[in-house]
């Protein structure tokens, strides 16, 4: 990995890291929101161009390039959810983002997305998930289902269309995204790809609790953008990038 890249993954890391200590010291509410919506769009429109600077790099027909280019637009959905949800408080005197809003078709697209290009990274590799990886991604589909379900709960049962339609999608989408992704990751043999796409994973791993966190506090009324949790964001589309970087230098 180049010298720049270590640096730009240290700067990323060292930034999250820092959001994650003002939000443990109860730091400016309103300097929070705005540093960590700049850096939750930043971080996923940069990892969105990074997984499709990748697919660009494969052959035109390439399966391979095609997970990539699933995993970058779903990423990329985020960051355009990401630059409305950060634009709403620009917009109405620093207030927080109302849930739902339009930045939540963007944030949905996001896991369908991912998990198409999973699968077909799956399939494109010939990957064999061993029958303890089948059960193990039943087990957390099960698990982190009830927990999506109780997360969005309130939304699920109490809210108006929007939000019971936004809750629905998250409750079914993410949980179903982790469970492919153990798929993917039990029927790893090692060698130089796996190791790459084991970023993958743990930045999957990342957003999904994320994702959950957040929509738990927000219909806990709980959440401010700024908290702790958006780090997770954060790191995770790091993870990917790295991964993204990590795939395109074994191209050349």
């Amino acid at each position: 990995m180049s010298f720049t890249s270590k640096v730009v993954a240290f700067v990323w890391v060292a930034l999250s890291v820092a959001l994650i200590a003002l939000a443990a010291i109860g730091y400016d509410e309103q300097f929070r929101l705005y540093f960590s919506n700049a850096q939750q769009t930043a971080s996923s429109l940069i990892a969105a161009l990074l997984c499709l600077r990748t697919w660009a790099a494969f052959p035109p027909a390439s399966p391979l390039g095609r997970a990539w280019g699933l995993i970058g637009t779903g990423v990329l959905s985020w960051g355009i959810g990401a630059t409305i949800f950060g634009a709403y408080p620009v917009l109405h005197g620093g207030q927080d983002t109302p849930y739902p809003y339009y930045s939540d078709i963007g944030y949905l697209a996001t896991s369908p997305l991912i998990t198409a290009g999973l699968l077909v990274f799956m399939r494109s590799t010939g990957l064999t998930t061993p029958t303890w990886g089948k059960v193990l991604s039943l087990l957390v589909l099960l698990v982190f289902g009830y927990w999506s379900f109780n997360a969005n709960k309130e939304g699920l049962f109490e809210g108006d269309f929007a939000t019971q339609l936004s809750s629905l999608c998250y409750t079914l989408f993410d949980p179903v995204l982790l469970a492919v992704t153990v798929l993917l990751a039990s029927g790893f043999r090692g060698g130089v790809i796996g190791r790459a796409w084991w970023y993958v994973v743990w930045g999957v791993v990342l957003y999904f609790f994320a994702n959950q966190l957040y929509t738990y506090l927000v219909l806990a009324e709980s959440y401010v953008t700024g908290s702790w949790i958006d780090a997770g964001w954060m790191l995770g589309f790091g993870m990917i990038a790295w991964a993204a970087v990590t795939t395109k230098r074994m191209l050349q």
